[in-house]
């Protein structure tokens, strides 16, 4: 599994796809995986993701206010607050996990985001949690 993984609201993706267009690449650390609204990424899929071997997940929703599902933001954010609590409970990083927001044109601070996340999770390194994890 690749060391961030970003779930990214497919109203978001243009950014994706214009820095590509501008010639800015996403570091190969990053895996892209694109969901419906930010605000369907729950705390469960977050922990799951970083059981399944990420060190990092960025949530990238579209920006404030603009959300095709009316709240789909405000759940986002919500929804990460509560991973990051529960991060911290299990003793782990909160800053494992970010969300961001971004319009289709905002393809520069996109980038950034995830090179800032590639950086934190070779920082934080691999989560060591169950018994037996080396």
């Amino acid at each position: 599994m690749s060391n961030v993984i970003a779930l990214i609201c497919s109203a978001a993706l243009g950014a994706l796809e214009l820095a590509r267009e501008n010639g800015l690449s996403v570091p190969e650390e990053v895996a892209v995986v694109e969901v419906p609204c930010s605000g369907r990424v729950d705390e469960a899929t977050v922990l799951r993701t970083l059981r399944k071997g990420a060190r990092a997940v960025l949530v990238v929703g579209c920006l404030m206010g603009n959300c095709r599902f009316s709240t789909g933001n405000h759940e986002a954010h919500r929804n990460i607050d509560e991973a990051k609590h529960i991060l911290r409970q299990l003793g782990l990083a909160p800053e494992r996990v970010e969300i961001i927001e971004v319009s289709s044109i905002q393809y520069v601070k996109l980038v950034n985001a995830m090179n800032a996340m590639t950086e934190q999770a070779e920082r934080l390194g691999p989560i060591r949690l169950m018994e037996g994890d080396r």
